[in-house]
């Protein structure tokens, strides 16, 4: 079983070097172009929870066509799309495709690219940051959930699962894994968005009442749209399950690391998402389609001070007034 993970950063980094450090064939695919020679010329070096690690591993920028037998698109949400086409043109013709992506929409966007046979569903509970070329610290250990989109038992799953098994994840096959993705969808909509904008560890939003309190009306938002559809969720009590795990994990979420480095967050394939299918359903939904708004144009902001550093607010108010007496 050759295996390219697509999207090389923390978590693609996380899985796909625990695989190679069992023994097995991988590749990780990426286009930041320094942190794959980085992983070429010294190894991946994973630190964290799962020990100070050197694996060398192989990395590419452009990976051989039908050359993987399996492709593990971890890339974030945005690029979901692009990742999917990468894995139909580097999967052989039996190859097949797995997302451990956080948010949905994801299944949807690569079965469009391989046909809806070559995917399976899946999803994560263990946590990861890039601390820069060749670098990940690996933060949060839990369980990876995998299921063929029609509730089946398949040689395929069950071949992964003993893969992921071997590089001591702790994988589980289960009969509807659109539960457990729209379930952990709620989970990140939840936390990611505030923690991000607040600048709040997970453990922090539990201390912080007003924060607190917002999640309140972000969970009843997207529970109220969940009912609307007529998806069943696994957690019988998201709302006390969520409240529950925000007293005790302390970890930073992805979206909060994705805007302390001016890159664009996920935020689309989560309160976006519970906006856009609310809309749909005639549900309100204005606690998350704010906070995506938020999230949005601080991304945006950030974006710009990364490419053109401080502005000159003197200089861009003169500019203004310019413009309006000309106009």
């Amino acid at each position: 079983m050759r295996i390219a993970v697509i999207g090389a950063g923390a978590m693609g980094c996380l899985y796909g070097g625990l695989l190679a450090r069992s023994g097995k064939d991988v590749v990780l695919v990426d286009l930041w172009a320094e942190h794959i020679q980085a992983i070429r010329d010294q190894g991946l070096r994973l630190g964290g929870i799962s020990g100070d690690l050197m694996i060398p591993v192989a990395a590419t920028v452009d990976p051989e066509p039908e050359s993987a037998d399996v492709a593990i698109i971890l890339t974030d949400t945005n690029a979901t799309r692009e990742a999917a086409r990468t894995a139909a043109r580097t999967l052989t013709a039996e190859g097949w495709a797995i997302t451990l992506q956080n948010g949905i929409g994801n299944l949807e966007a690569m079965a469009e690219a391989l046909g809806a046979e070559r995917v399976v569903g899946g999803l994560s509970y263990h946590s990861a940051a890039v601390e820069g070329p060749g670098r990940t610290l690996h933060t949060h250990a839990g369980p990876t959930w995998l299921g063929e989109l029609d509730g089946r038992r398949s040689a395929r799953v069950e071949a992964f699962a003993e893969a992921l098994s071997d590089a001591g994840f702790q994988p589980q096959i289960v009969d509807d894994i659109e539960a457990h993705i729209w379930t952990k969808f709620i989970h990140n909509a939840a936390i990611n968005p505030i923690s991000a904008l607040l600048n709040l560890r997970v453990g922090e939003i539990s201390l912080n009442p007003e924060a607190d309190a917002l999640q309140s009306r972000i969970i009843a938002e997207a529970l109220a749209v969940v009912r609307a559809r007529g998806i069943t969720l696994t957690d019988a009590d998201p709302m006390a399950s969520i409240k529950a795990f925000c007293k005790t994990k302390f970890n930073a979420p992805s979206m909060l690391q994705h805007l302390e480095a001016g890159k664009r967050t996920e935020v689309d394939s989560l309160n976006g998402a519970v906006a856009a299918h609310g809309q749909a359903l005639g549900v309100p939904t204005p606690y998350n389609e704010a906070l995506a708004w938020m999230v949005k144009g601080m991304e945006r902001q950030r974006r710009r001070l990364r490419e053109h550093g401080p502005f000159d607010y003197a200089a861009l108010e003169a500019e203004a007034i310019a413009r309006e007496q000309a106009s």
